[in-house]
């Protein structure tokens, strides 16, 4: 799925435009023990509760493509002799509380949630009349699909609250909050405004990758999660450019996935994300006058890590919203665009950042006189 067929479906969950028709909950313990069941349809709601529960389920479509929410495949292999696909298909073409599949999914997600909170486990069932592209066709299609989410349950803290009866406060007993879901998934995807049976879109609110929860409900790999993805190509950009490894070249790469970035975000018409490819970062290096050798040691190092042909998510590369410069004592952040202000330079052995200011310059609050 793409940014715009995920907007299509978050907006069907909003309290005028929802079909979901029910939802099951879990309680779900540190433990992993399910403590408390619960159906409701939630037609039979009041709105308040109900947009309480639609807000939960909207943020499972939220994020970017590629590092909050990432488009799961299933092989072939798992379709024709594996269980994770089956269940799936099984539990959006007859979603029951009580069926023998609901209590199969139920039972394997409650014991996989990763780490020690208590959580809350719901799954929806929705269906979407998907409009025709030409309003004189009418609908044309009906999307039915299911959306999962994981949400921690936390303590909230009692503290001093108002009592009306006896007209003073009084610590108020414990209660437990449910939390912004931390994972989540969509089955099955909506892919060219259409349903796409072998695959699901997983959301993970810290863009962790994979889990134990992945791992029983999908059994199929996750790319590399988007902070370990930077961290390792900024390690490969180092390490393999060596002393050609300036200011201007990281730059370079920077406004290259900036301008990958805002043209795509700018694009009404643009459907697929974009994306960086080895071949790409390789020419960009030798624009820069990187060496072959260097060049080959990128190559090489980036098939390792990421594999041959990888297609990465240009936001998961390198900080593009701002220029942040470091030493030992010293940090200096900069807006993105002003790159061009900043000079490297040594002087006489010693290393200097220099950076162009325009109008005033203040020394703790106060204007300073320079030259």
């Amino acid at each position: 799925m793409n940014k715009k067929e995920t907007s299509e479906i978050r907006r069907q969950l909003t309290l005028e435009k929802s079909a979901a028709d029910r939802m099951i909950g879990c309680y779900v313990t540190e433990t992993k023990e399910i403590v408390s069941r619960f159906e409701l349809s939630l037609s039979l709601l009041p709105e308040d509760e109900k947009e309480k529960y639609l807000s939960i389920f909207r943020k499972v479509l939220t994020g970017g493509i590629g590092k909050n929410l990432i488009n799961v495949d299933f092989t072939s292999k798992q379709v024709s002799e594996g269980e994770e696909q089956k269940l799936l298909y099984s539990l959006h073409k007859g979603f029951t509380a009580n069926g023998e599949n609901t209590e199969r999914f139920i039972a394997k997600a409650a014991a996989n949630i990763p780490g020690d909170e208590k959580c809350l486990l719901l799954l929806m069932h929705q269906t979407y009349d998907i409009p025709a592209k030409t309003k004189e066709n009418g609908s044309d299609n009906v999307f039915n699909f299911i959306i999962c989410a994981v949400c921690p349950v936390k303590e909230k803290d009692p503290g001093l609250c108002y009592v009306s009866e006896s007209r003073d406060f009084h610590t108020k007993a414990k209660e437990y909050a449910v939390t912004a879901p931390e994972f989540g998934f969509m089955y099955p995807r909506f892919d060219d405004r259409c349903s796409n049976i072998y695959g699901t879109l997983y959301y993970s609110r810290k863009a962790s990758g994979g889990s134990a929860f992945t791992d029983a409900l999908f059994n199929t790999p996750l790319p590399m999660p988007a902070a370990q993805q930077k961290d390792t190509f900024s390690d490969i950009l180092r390490a393999s450019t060596g002393d050609e490894c300036t200011y201007d070249l990281v730059s370079s790469v920077r406004d290259h996935v900036s301008t990958l970035i805002e043209d795509y975000e700018n694009d009404k018409f643009a459907e697929e994300p974009p994306v960086v490819t080895k071949t790409e970062l390789c020419d960009l290096l030798r624009s820069n006058g990187v060496s072959d050798e260097h060049i080959e040691a990128f190559r090489e190092e980036f098939e390792e890590s990421f594999g041959k042909g990888a297609e990465l998510a240009p936001q998961n590369l390198i900080e593009f919203k701002k220029i942040e410069l470091k030493s030992q004592d010293i940090t200096v952040k900069l807006p993105a665009d002003k790159s061009e202000y900043v000079r490297i330079q040594k002087i006489d052995g010693v290393k200097y950042v220099m950076i162009r200011v325009e109008g005033e310059v203040e020394c703790n609050g106060i204007s300073i006189k320079i030259g």
